[in-house]
């Protein structure tokens, strides 16, 4: 095996400035260097790794492998500033940062409590809070945007540990005029042909043929602010997980699905790098806590 470039986080913030500035005067400026320490810098860190990373012509101009080697050195420099900063709250008396997504339901009616809960426990720790839908969660998680998320399970990315959270159950919503809305349980078919408008959350449903049609809504949108417009407005009606039903409209109502389609999973997406860092950690032990009075209470 080829042994490892011997290459400081200095050599990826320098070259991510060059590659960001299109210049080695403006990127030493920049970095408080003189521009032949900086030229020095990267000279070294190509001639490690064996490639030249800058054009010889243009130097402010990257190479097919400098391309290439871009999105890495930005996702390592990410990943020692979330380390350096965690470990440095560790030093300090455990204080800390927590930075996380969530999808906007699990925002609206669930963290508050647990985020209350959370500091209470751990004053220290600064929190940061983002909400997207579940695919957005996903992807902040990936970027290293945030250290874990809040969502339903729509991808199953391999690069994700996802931690479960509970099983919910799919079901109508509609308004109380409906002629299904004050059945005790309706089934797949029942439902086909209503106006339904869809969501991200749908994507669980992939493999179930039964409920294939919730994947293919001429009507989709991709938050959940965007969705209760559309139900209050008349445009359609939907299928949501229980759970994030709790606190909808008086006049609205929630009829669960029947049949082996009808489970949401809720789960933590978490990079396993990510995973042993106390806030992160002592964040998962929350949400545990905190799905699991959620499944005594439904």
């Amino acid at each position: 095996m080829r042994p490892l470039p011997d290459l400081s986080i200095s050599h990826y913030r320098h070259f991510l400035l060059v590659a960001e500035l299109g210049s080695f005067r403006a990127a030493a400026v920049r970095a408080f260097r003189s521009q032949p320490a900086l030229s020095l810098s990267i000279r070294e860190m190509e001639q490690r790794l064996g490639q030249p990373l800058f054009e010889p012509g243009n130097r402010g101009t990257l190479t097919r492998f400098g391309q290439d080697c871009l999105p890495l050195a930005r996702e390592l420099v990410d990943h020692h500033d979330r380390v350096a900063g965690a470990l440095s709250g560790l030093a300090n008396n455990g204080a800390g940062s927590l930075t996380m997504a969530s999808v906007a339901s699990a925002a609206t009616h669930w963290l508050p409590e647990l985020v209350a809960a959370y500091r209470a426990q751990y004053p220290a720790v600064s929190l940061r809070l983002f909400d997207d839908n579940s695919e957005g969660v996903e992807r902040m998680v990936l970027a290293g945007e945030v250290e874990l998320g809040v969502c339903s399970t729509v991808s199953r990315d391999r690069r994700l540990s996802f931690e479960p959270l509970m099983r919910d159950a799919f079901g109508l919503v509609c308004h109380r005029g409906h002629p299904l809305a004050g059945r005790k349980s309706v089934t797949w078919r029942e439902i086909a042909d209503l106006p339904l408008v869809g969501t991200i959350a749908h994507r669980q449903l992939a493999g179930h043929p039964q409920a294939a049609f919730m994947l293919d809504r001429q009507v989709f949108v991709s938050n959940m602010m965007s969705l209760l417009a559309m139900l209050e407005r008349g445009v359609g009606v939907t299928c949501w997980p229980a759970w994030a039903c709790r606190r909808i409209r008086r006049d609205w109502r929630l009829c669960p699905c029947r049949g082996r389609a009808s489970n949401a999973n809720w789960a933590l997406p978490v990079w396993p790098a990510e995973a042993c860092l106390r806030p992160p950690r002592a964040w998962r032990k929350c949400c545990a806590r905190g799905a699991a009075g959620m499944t005594r209470c439904r």
